[in-house]
């Protein structure tokens, strides 16, 4: 489920945000009043899309909060203003953000720019972070806070995708990174991973078992789309 974080300094329109943005079947873990109170949301339970209100009183803007999210973190972000005058928009421009909506908005037109934004973002090269992924000979090493922690290609037992995120599982850790499935598969050797679904990458060595719609890694069951389904029966003589 993608994890909306929203930043408005008048806690009405916050409300109202989240009351839409569950109804549309998003995650609004909380909602910040100030920047500083986005600020720890980032840090300690970051959204995958951030919904920046653009004048929020105090000393930072919601465009300062656009440029700490550039720097530090991945994700898209859309501006929401009461303003729509060429020198507010400029001024926004400069963070690069992933959409801009005027207040007041519909449930709809929220749902559109958050759509668009997520589909588009996830097709661009990073803005302003370093790759999350460095290759070697047998393994990969990803970014975790401000270590790149190694991650042997034979100890991968699946990957799924989890909104923006994707989640590497091995046998006793799990180890979530900002990143595409189109880029993890090019990354990995085809000769051990193979696509299993839209939303899985699966390890055939870790295979424990498998049928036409599903494999079977440890105790997970891992669909497979019919799209799939004859590679992943060519891997094991099957056709």
């Amino acid at each position: 489920m993608t994890k909306v974080g929203i930043l408005d300094d008048e806690a009405l329109i916050c409300e109202t945000l989240q009351k839409y943005l569950t109804e549309l079947g998003y995650e609004v873990p909380d909602y910040a009043l100030q920047y500083d109170e986005a600020i720890a949301m980032l840090q300690n339970n970051p959204p995958d899309i951030f919904l920046l209100d653009i004048n929020i009183g105090g000393e930072k803007s919601g465009i300062d909060l656009g440029a700490y999210i550039r720097k530090h973190h991945n994700m898209p972000l859309i501006f929401i203003s009461s303003y729509s005058d060429s020198q507010t928009i400029k001024s926004a421009a400069v963070v690069k953000p992933n959409g801009y909506l005027v207040k007041p908005f519909t449930r709809n037109e929220i749902f559109a720019a958050i759509e668009t934004a997520l589909s588009n973002f996830s097709s661009t090269p990073f803005l302003g972070v370093d790759s999350s992924i460095k290759v070697v000979s047998n393994a990969i090493f990803i970014k975790q806070d401000s270590l790149f922690v190694k991650v042997k290609f034979d100890d991968i037992l699946f990957i799924k995708s989890d909104g923006v995120y994707i989640e590497i599982h091995q046998k006793d850790k799990k180890y979530l990174i900002r990143e595409t499935m189109k880029n993890m598969l090019d990354t990995l050797p085809s000769t051990d991973f193979i696509q299993a679904h839209r939303s899985y990458i699966v390890n055939v060595h870790h295979i424990d078992a498998f049928h036409s719609e599903y494999v079977l890694i440890k105790d997970q069951t891992i669909p497979v789309s019919r799209s799939q389904r004859d590679e992943l029966m060519q891997r094991f003589n099957l056709l």
